[in-house]
């Protein structure tokens, strides 16, 4: 790729990381190489594929803040989990692409410092697509963006009870 563009995938409604990981897949389609961040998720069918597969996935695993409430002291030391891992995360990246999943929640939540997300969009190599999802991403991030495609709920059949599938919502 001559310029790489920076993609955000956000909203309210399912779809947001099957958007960023369709995008991966077109791209292994056609031989480049890809790096997969992904944040606060666990036993997804996405992780199992890419930890089988070879490709440079890293996984920070800690329980998503939407399903557990931190307290102070758990945030701070969250936060410092979550610098280490971003460090060696970020260090190298000479790819075609790189997704980083549910990074928007991240920044919202306080366990991500705005200033890291524009960091890495700032030092990114200019050949280098970066595909980033998550709900609330901050105006800051959204501005830095070429593509920001907004998933909206209509209807979703967690609203009727019925529960996340494995294999199509994880």
């Amino acid at each position: 790729m001559e310029k790489g563009l920076i993609h955000i995938y956000t909203g309210e409604g399912k779809g947001k990381t099957s958007a960023g990981m369709g995008l991966l897949i077109r791209a292994l389609g056609r031989g480049l190489n890809v790096k997969v961040i992904q944040l606060f998720k666990r036993n997804t069918g996405e992780q199992f594929f890419f930890e089988n597969s070879g490709f440079n996935y890293l996984q920070f695993k800690p329980l998503h803040p939407f399903f557990k409430t931190y307290n102070k002291n758990e945030l701070e030391s969250l936060r410092q989990e979550f610098l280490g891992f971003w460090r060696e995360a970020t260090e190298d990246m000479n790819y075609d692409i790189i997704l980083i999943d549910e990074i928007g929640p991240g920044v919202a939540w306080g366990v991500i410092d705005e200033g890291l997300v524009l960091d890495l969009i700032k030092r990114k190599p200019e050949k280098t697509e970066l595909v980033m999802t998550g709900r609330d991403f901050p105006l800051s991030i959204i501005e830095k963006a070429d593509y920001v495609s907004e998933i909206n709920k209509i209807k979703h059949p967690y609203d009727k009870g019925i529960l996340a599938r494995k294999g199509i919502e994880f």
